[in-house]
């Protein structure tokens, strides 16, 4: 678990990460130099529970804490947790039984559940990735396969042996690791079980955060194609020369797709808040850009969809792509 100012909502991870039905596990937290209560939040948990081994450094990146973390891991596999997020009391049994059952898997995941600042349920993730067909699918179309990084467990040796994570990819340094795991031939699967509540909050988005997520998503798949060409990949700098030299009306329809994905991002965090004027306002500059694909998402995610019982919002769901919606 890494944590950098996550003092927030720590309390309630850490609780449901040592709550697991398995209990035989380690939890590696590291903390990335924050300047709030997190290390002493973890250190008060580490008093009490001897599986629990806490790491204090400077600020050196998630990046940097993810290795460092899976480098430090005794077992074979090492399941991601972030600060802010919950686990199911059973998500690592369930896991652990889902990885026996397919023992050919690098990286498993799952189907995840959105929540908000306040716990309530406000959507859910699901995936087509549940059989090693529809993962192949993607794979030959150079589709770039993504899914939840904290619903992720994954074999410490594969990670290691391709590199890890890659710094200059944040914030898709995940997404950037599972195609590279894909590529060097190991099978991933999302497990079609709810095994994570994934927290909304305005910390976890920002519409410059988007943009930029959007962007290096680009990248991302600029790399993968690249690669799988038989070419080596651009850099992030040389990337960007790359799209400055796309006609213009290329360049303007990427700009206004990437603003408009960003303020339906934005849209869904105020529909998590309750802030109708600008749920409504991000809505409809995102309609205004790029009408057909606010029209997609809200159908997809909206129509039909039923009260939870938490509040009443609205469920939200998303299907495959988790930039989408959430990072």
């Amino acid at each position: 678990m890494p944590a950098y100012n996550a003092e927030r909502f720590l309390h309630e991870a850490l609780e449901s990460v040592m709550a697991q039905t398995y209990e035989a596990f380690e939890l590696i937290f590291i903390d990335d130099g924050s300047t709030d209560g997190s290390r002493a939040i973890a250190e008060a948990f580490a008093a009490t529970d001897r599986r629990i081994r806490v790491i204090s450094r400077e600020n050196r990146g998630l990046c940097a804490s993810l290795n460092q973390g899976i480098d430090l891991a005794h077992g074979p596999w090492v399941a991601i947790m972030h600060a802010d997020d919950v686990m199911e009391p059973d998500r690592i049994e369930r896991q652990i039984a889902f990885i026996e059952d397919h023992p050919h898997l690098a990286v498993a995941s799952s189907f995840v559940t959105y929540i908000d600042e306040k716990g309530r349920t406000i959507g859910r993730y699901v995936s087509d990735l549940v059989d090693f067909d529809s993962v192949r699918s993607m794979y030959e179309k150079n589709e770039v396969v993504g899914f939840h990084h904290p619903a992720v467990m994954l074999r410490k040796d594969v990670v290691e042996a391709v590199g890890g994570y890659r710094d200059a990819f944040w914030p898709c340094e995940d997404v950037d690791l599972w195609n590279r795991i894909l590529e060097h031939g190991h099978q991933i699967l999302v497990q079609p079980e709810f095994l994570l509540r994934y927290r909304f909050h305005g910390s976890s988005a920002s519409i410059s955060r988007a943009r930029l997520l959007q962007r290096k998503f680009r990248w991302v798949e600029a790399c993968i194609v690249a690669r799988r060409s038989g070419r080596e990949e651009p850099s992030w700098n040389e990337f960007l020369v790359q799209l400055t030299k796309l006609p213009w009306w290329a360049r303007v329809n990427l700009e206004r797709v990437d603003l408009a994905r960003s303020l339906y991002k934005a849209a869904v965090l105020s529909y998590s808040q309750d802030r109708t004027i600008s749920l409504m306002t991000n809505l409809s500059g995102a309609a205004l850009l790029a009408p057909i694909l606010v029209v997609k998402e809200v159908r997809a995610k909206f129509t039909g969809s039923k009260a939870t019982s938490a509040s009443t919002h609205s469920e939200v769901e998303a299907r495959n792509d988790p930039t989408r919606l959430v990072d």
